[in-house]
């Protein structure tokens, strides 16, 4: 069986050799390396299978129905490592500083626990655990890793699915869950103002896109709080704005780039509409400008009755929950929950020697929550397969 040396050396190993988006080849064949011999587990890899060239799909089990998954995400981020630690990146730049390493561990873990079972005769039904690439990232086609593995159909008989996600701030036998929407629609824009350059003496004499940017940044930072309810979560910020290479020459032509976060589709029209309103200022003043809006991740749903299921499990090992939402981010997972019922939890792994958060060069986790994250995923497949029994009266 598994022990949490199992665990703790499969994380360590993963984080020493973090990978980007789409890049995870090396991971990809660290997990086949993992699970390649385990009975009743047939993998599946690679773009013909799975839709993209990285991630693994282990299936456990003999295919009968039910038919349930476990999801883990496995890329990191172009992060500079601060930790410290004796098995930090060996890559300069890249990390794993959103606990990647640890979902995958945990679902590493639960690969081997489902096979132990089915081994015994105690896996009624199938469970297909994703090991999925590219969550923190889009490609040139604007997709991410989740999407990818949807349009292959390696999903199609999935009936329900959970996923594990590390929370470095709640302590450790705390956990976040709730029904419905528990992370945010992602948009992201970019803005090009132009104007007419010239002399940083005679502004009379231009169309100074810098001060058209200066009339429009009132009204994006308003959009949130004087268009939208205030019960309605939604956020706008500005994160780049380019323009101007001279103290004493005015540019032609100002880049702003920036995000919209929003919990409720409507919520998320409202704001887009509203940005495009306010931008007819910029023609009024004498300026021309383009907008362009990506519609990025969906915002992400839990199911009620995979929540309520989730819950059961958490009381029964004893995990306080708290009933709130996970804040403003994106996550890919919610794609998967758009079209199979699922739900995520957010696990309290809090290092009481560190203070640290998501996608910080100094992200740290308590691997004690490895264990737990295992058992509460291996028990959630299993949940899941006799919720499916009971409700078919099998």
């Amino acid at each position: 069986m598994v022990t949490i040396e199992h665990l703790i050396k499969w994380r360590r190993d993963l984080h020493q050799h973090p990978e980007l988006s789409f890049e995870e080849f090396k991971t990809t064949k660290y997990i086949i390396n993992q699970l390649k011999e385990l009975p009743g587990v047939r993998l599946q890899q690679g773009k013909e299978l799975l839709g993209i060239e990285t991630g693994v799909l282990a299936v456990v089990g003999d295919g009968s129905t039910p038919i349930v998954g476990l999801r883990a995400d496995i890329d990191a981020l172009p992060v500079k490592e601060q930790t410290g630690e004796p098995f930090q990146s060996c890559h300069e730049g890249i990390m794993h500083a959103c606990g990647h390493d640890g979902h995958t561990a945990m679902l590493l873990g639960a690969v081997h626990y489902l096979s132990h079972l089915y081994q015994r005769g105690k896996l009624k039904g199938t469970v297909k655990c994703l090991f999925q690439p590219a969550e923190e990232a889009e490609d040139i086609n604007g997709k991410t890793g989740a999407q990818y593995v949807l349009d292959s159909g390696a999903l199609s008989d999935v009936e329900s699915i959970i996923a594990l996600h590390l929370d470095p701030e709640l302590s450790l036998g705390n956990a976040k869950l709730k029904p419905g929407i528990v992370m945010a629609n992602v948009d992201t824009f970019t803005l090009n103002i132009f104007g007419s350059g010239g002399h940083g003496a005679y502004p009379e004499q231009t169309i100074d896109p810098i001060w058209l940017t200066s009339m429009i940044l009132p009204y994006f930072y308003s959009v949130t709080s004087r268009k939208v309810a205030a019960d309605e979560p939604a956020v706008l910020s500005i994160c780049q704005i380019i323009g101007g290479a001279s103290t004493n020459v005015i540019p032609e032509k100002v880049t702003i780039k920036g995000t919209i976060r929003s919990y409720s589709d409507t919520a998320r029209e409202k704001l887009v509409a509203e940005c495009k309103r306010g931008l007819k200022l910029i023609k009024e003043l004498g300026g021309t400008f383009t907008f362009h809006l990506h519609q990025g991740e969906p915002a992400l749903v839990n199911n009620q009755e995979i929540t309520k299921l989730l819950e059961n499990i958490l009381y029964q090992k004893g995990v306080s929950i708290h009933q709130q939402t996970f804040g403003m981010g994106g996550e890919d997972f919610s794609h998967i929950t758009r079209i199979i019922p699922g739900a995520m939890i957010f696990l309290g792994a809090k290092d009481e020697l560190r203070h640290t958060s998501l996608h910080q060069p100094t992200f740290s986790f308590n691997e004690s929550v490895l264990e737990h994250g295992m058992e509460i995923l291996v028990e959630g497949a299993l949940a899941m397969i006799k919720r499916r029994r009971d409700h078919n009266g099998s």
